[in-house]
């Protein structure tokens, strides 16, 4: 069928509604330039085929169409989501055309959980934008406002490249005609672009173990050694030793010494603790409730990007909350101080990605 120039006036259209597409586009853009750390910001484009059931007022019951969209990530669980859609609305009347759209609109989605690839994320979405319709009669032709509000999921990754289901419904309001709202169904894919979490890991200095030990003539009994100190359990009169301590004969810690925490991670900037994290400081606690007697300083550390106040500050506030989380599990309050050294004792060149990586880290310094 021959498209009349009521449908090819439509079509001009898409260079406006494209420009708001790329002004929202830059201004992430824009975004993603200013942030100073090290970590890929995650982001992330979909793609869904759309099954609308439009607003008896149009004069259309149904119809389908598509959008593409782009998100980064603000933080853990706020997104900044914008999309391009296009689609027709059957009017079921052969003797009316159906009613074209074309859209595009910008906003923030929230999700329940953080968006780790590893499980199923429910999320809700807000956009506002713009949308161009033609339809019958042409006096009602033109760009009107449209408003969307919604609930999603996305699923976990499904392979290797982190691409993930996505699954949402959405009711939009426009203006057009004394006001429209329809309901936006669709099913597609996510593709990531960059990381699939923000996450800051604290990277620690393997340290030798130091110990004496008697070598036995013959062994005629299994003697584990449960806390891997390299002490067996039979003459170790401190179990549950600290990983990474060193320790005497007889499986006790040796005084001032510092220990770096492997496996402690915080959320970006935060002084959040992740979940793997507290697994890894529970082992911990059980150890220092074993060994009461010892003091300990929680040191916090940052590299040196930003300025030295918010680094101070984000120092001794991982300090603080390593400290409050141990407290919190059983270890007594007297045994445990905190202190943020910002970036004051590098271990690492700064200079280097790696260098600052290893300057971010949080240390155990151990006296009795």
């Amino acid at each position: 069928m021959s498209i009349e120039p009521a449908r090819r006036a439509f079509f001009p259209k898409f260079s406006i509604i494209f420009s708001v597409f790329l002004s929202s586009l830059c201004l992430q853009a824009m975004a993603n330039e200013s942030s100073s750390d090290d970590i890929p910001v995650p982001q992330f484009i979909n793609i869904m085929p759309v099954y609308v059931d439009a607003d008896n007022d149009r004069g259309a019951d149904e119809g389908g169409g598509f959008r593409i969209g782009y998100g980064r990530s603000l933080d853990s669980k706020w997104y900044w989501e914008s999309d391009l859609f296009g689609g027709v609305l059957e009017t079921g009347n052969s003797n009316i055309t159906d009613l074209y759209q074309l859209g595009a609109s910008t906003g923030l989605s929230w999700s329940l959980y953080d968006r780790d690839p590893s499980h199923w994320t429910p999320y809700l979405i807000g956009m506002v934008g713009a949308v161009y319709n033609d339809g019958q009669p042409d006096s009602r032709d033109g760009m009107d406002l449209t408003l969307g509000a919604g609930v999603g999921a996305v699923s976990k990754s499904l392979f290797d490249n982190g691409i993930r289901l996505r699954a949402e419904a959405r009711y939009l309001y426009d203006t057009y005609a004394n006001d429209q709202t329809d309901l936006h169904v669709s099913v597609g894919i996510e593709i990531p672009l960059r990381g699939a979490r923000v996450v800051e890991n604290v990277v620690y200095i393997d340290r030798f173990h130091e110990f004496e030990r008697e070598v036995p003539v013959m062994v005629t009994v299994y003697d584990p050694d449960s806390d891997g100190d390299g002490v067996v359990d039979s003459r170790d009169k401190c179990p549950d030793t600290l990983d990474g301590a060193r320790v005497d004969a007889t499986g006790c810690i040796i005084e001032s010494q510092t220990i770096a925490l492997s496996n402690v991670a915080f959320e970006l900037g935060s002084d959040r603790l992740t979940p793997s994290s507290r697994e890894a400081l529970d082992d911990i606690a059980a150890s220092l409730r074993s060994q009461s007697d010892m003091a300990i300083e929680i040191a916090g550390h940052t590299d040196s990007q930003g300025s030295d106040a918010l680094n101070m500050d984000l120092s001794q506030r991982r300090a603080n909350s390593v400290r409050s989380y141990l407290v919190e599990q059983g270890v007594a309050e007297e045994q445990l101080t905190s202190k943020g050294y910002g970036p004051h004792q590098p271990v690492a060149d700064n200079a280097t990605v790696s260098g600052r990586a290893m300057n971010r880290r949080v240390e155990f310094r151990i006296s009795k």
